[in-house]
Parts: structure tokens; sequence; C-alpha cells
């Protein structure tokens, strides 16, 4: 017999060991295999005939929902800004108290204007004293007017009655007495003729001094009317001094104290003394994306869903849009307008806005009877199963848009190439997951 070294036994029942393991891994991989495929399910019958549920493409209101992001801000937003140049005398509110409209939020020192006021107040009351003595003289003038045109009116009447006189003596001409007295008669018509002429030159006079003195009246009115606007207007600007709230609103900023020099703003940086802000109604600014922008009309309803008010819901509608798109973002943005009254709606709060959108008149399919296929890399096609002489076929489409239930359909795949529905395909409703294309079907009902 035989005898190997131990090194050579040991090595053998190593050997041996590994061909083992090996036989048995490769009878287990044999029947895990082999169990697997006793397991499998049955196939699905090629021939077996299902019963479908139909509908035809109809015309209806599409309607979905645009849920976006949005951001509460106050309705106004204002800063208060001095419009002139003063020492700060008083600020009367704080950051956070409520102001009603008209309340002086804070009162400027501004002396060398009250002393400019004052002056022109002075002013307006000698035009006023002026304008007094023009009035006085132009009514004087004017019964000095009344008493020449009187004077003038006797003149008149004492030329007419001596040239009557005189045209009655001219007819006596052979009596010595009748001459006489014809000489007497015509000094008298010729005294009677100058008086006349005295009267219209002082009739003449008189006017002339009335026209003036009416034109030193107007011009003493204009004086007044000149002054009186000199010293509004320096009383506006007085009064620009109490800086007065434009609306009832709550203070968010106060940049202002007592002795501060302030002057009115000189560019875009400069710092507001007070920010108002309203909230009695509040502003849901939401970025619509470009695929709805088209569709949100003013006036939509508007669901807001604040996140930290416990996800409470407010009602409001959609009452601005901006029209235009932004470049950046391809968004429209639109206002929505909710009502405040418990004043819980805060500025800068993050909102979610829910807009009920709808289109009429559009050619719509239910949601139940589209499904799409495909993936990023080769894209996505959408399909419909529309039921033809038994079987069922599966017809490439083209959708618009996507309702809560139903899509809109534009376009599908026959023949020729794309074509338009024409509303009396037949699509199976539902349960499209368990059909096959060329599958044979019997219709089991039509929906309207």
């Amino acid at each position: 017999m035989l005898h190997l070294p131990t090194s050579s036994r040991l090595f053998s029942s190593s050997l041996f060991s590994l061909r083992t393991a090996f036989s048995l891994w490769t009878a287990a991989v044999i029947s895990l295999v082999a169990g697997c495929k006793k397991s499998s399910p049955p196939s699905v019958e090629e021939n077996k005939i299902l019963q479908v549920t139909v509908v035809r493409p109809a015309y209806d209101t599409l309607e979905w929902t645009v849920r976006q992001p949005g951001s509460i801000e106050a309705f106004e937003e204002t800063p208060i800004v001095p419009k002139i140049a003063g020492y700060v005398q008083k600020w009367n509110v704080d950051i956070g108290d409520r102001v009603k409209k008209g309340d002086v939020l804070a009162q400027l020192w501004v002396p060398d204007l009250v002393a400019e006021l004052n002056q022109k107040k002075v002013e307006v009351q000698q035009a006023q004293k002026a304008l007094t003595v023009a009035e006085s003289h132009l009514a004087a003038m004017a019964a000095a007017v009344a008493e020449a045109r009187a004077g003038l009116r006797r003149a008149r009447a004492n030329f007419a009655f001596w040239q009557k006189h005189f045209q009655r003596l001219s007819k006596l001409e052979h009596s010595v007495i009748d001459k006489q007295v014809k000489e007497e008669t015509r000094y008298q018509l010729q005294a009677a003729e100058a008086s006349l002429k005295e009267a219209e030159a002082k009739l003449a006079h008189a006017e002339a001094d009335h026209q003036e003195s009416e034109a030193v009246r107007n011009k003493a009115r204009v004086d007044v009317a000149v002054a009186e606007a000199a010293r509004d207007k320096m009383q506006t600007l007085v009064n620009y001094a109490a800086l007065t709230a434009p609306f009832d609103g709550v203070v968010t900023q106060r940049n202002i104290s007592t002795g501060d020099f302030v002057q009115p703003p000189a560019g875009p940086a400069t710092v507001p003394l007070y920010v108002l802000h309203r909230r009695d109604v509040m502003r849901v600014f939401v970025d619509v994306p470009e695929s709805d922008a088209v569709w949100v009309q003013d006036g939509a309803l508007v669901r807001v869903r604040v996140p930290i008010l416990q996800d409470r819901e407010f009602q409001g509608k959609v009452r601005r849009l901006s029209y235009s798109l932004k470049r950046q973002t391809r968004t429209l943005r639109a206002e929505i307008d909710l009502p405040n009254p418990d004043d819980l709606l805060r500025s800068g709060m993050y909102a979610y806005a829910a807009i009920q959108v709808e289109r009429s008149n559009t050619l719509t399919l239910p949601a139940s009877a589209v499904f799409t296929q495909g993936d990023v890399n080769e894209g996505y096609q959408d399909f419909c199963y529309v039921w033809e002489n038994g079987r069922v076929r599966r017809t490439p489409i083209k959708i618009g848009l996507r309702g809560e239930d139903r899509v809109e359909v534009l376009k599908k795949r026959g023949q020729k190439g794309w074509e338009d529905f024409t509303g009396e395909e037949k699509v199976v409703a539902s349960g499209i997951s368990m059909l096959r294309d060329g599958q044979q079907a019997v219709l089991a009902s039509e929906e309207n």
C-alpha cells in the first residue's frame, strides 16, 4: 500500500471539498430555476373576448385647477417721505400702531416757512384794502358820470328851447322891437349851444375817469387774487409739516427721531420716515405658467391656502393680470384680492393658490380613456383604444389641455396620417390597461 505524504493528503482533501461544494451549488441553481418556471402565472388567453364600455368625443367645458405658490402682500404699501425740509418736532406713532386716514404721524418744525406765511397773509390784507379804495373811487366816478349826463340833458333841453324861440322870432321882419328881441334870442341860443358843448365835454371826462377807476379796481382784484394764491401756496407748504396717514393701516417701519433734520427725497435710495401698510384687503401674487396663462381670466375663483395658519383656506377672485409674461420665467403675474377682516393675513406670508380655470366648447374625452407611453429619451406618446368591427385598436392621438376629469383631443393617427376627430369614434372609456391592440371585444354599453 502506497502511503502519501501528509501535505499531499491535505491537498487532495481540499480539492475534493471544492468539487463537492460546486456540485451542490449547481444543483441548487437548477432547482431554483425549475421552481420559478413552475410558479409563473399562466398567460392571458389571446382569444379571450372582453366587454367594453365606449364613449364618443364630445364638445364640453373643460375645467381644471392651476395650483401655484404665491406671496401675500399688503393691498397698498406706502412710504411716507417729507415734501419740505425741516426738523422733526414730534413723532406720534411707532411700528405696529394702527392708524386712521388723516392721523398725524409726525410734525415738522419749519419756522422760516411759518414766517413767510405770515408775511403773505399781511400782503393779502394790503391788497384787499387797496381793492376797497379802488371800489370806492370807482363808485365816485360813477356818480360823476351820472351827474354829467344829467347836466348834458339840461343843456340839450335849454339849447332846444332857444333854438325854437329864435326860429319863431326870425319870422317877424318889420318891427324894431322884433329885431332887438331877435338879437337877444340869438345871444341866448349861442350861450345854450356853448353850455351844451361844455356838458358834453364834462360827460366825456367823467366817463374817462370812470373807465380809469374801473381799470384800477380790476387791477386791485388781480392783486388780491395773486396775494391769496401766494398765501395759499405757502399755507400748503406749511401744511406739509404735518405728515398724515393716506389710508387706514398699520405702521411697519419708523426711521425718525425727535430733532432729526429731514428733507424731500433726492433719489430712490432715500429711506422713508414711515412705511404704512393697508390691511383690510390683501393681495396674493401668483406666477401662472405659460401653459395656463392664456386661460386664466379676470374674475376666476381662487382658493388660497395659508400653511402657517394650519392650512386655512380663503376664498377670493383674480382681480388683475399683467397680460404679458416675464421673459426670464415665462410666467404671468396674477393678483388675487383677499378680504382680511380678522387681520390674520400679514404681508410676506407664503400661500398656495388654486385657480379655477375653464375652457368652453372643447372636444374632449374622459381622462380614463387616454393613456401615455414612452420615456424621457424616446419621448412620450398619447393613445386611446377605438372600437371598430368587434376589435379595439390602439390609436395614437394628440391631446391639448388636461382637465380634472376630461382631456382635450386634437388629432388622431389614421391611414393617411394625422386626422381630425369626427365625433363618431367609439373610444373605450375605462379599463384600458387590460386591453391589447387588435383584441376582440364586444360592446357592453355606450356612455353619453
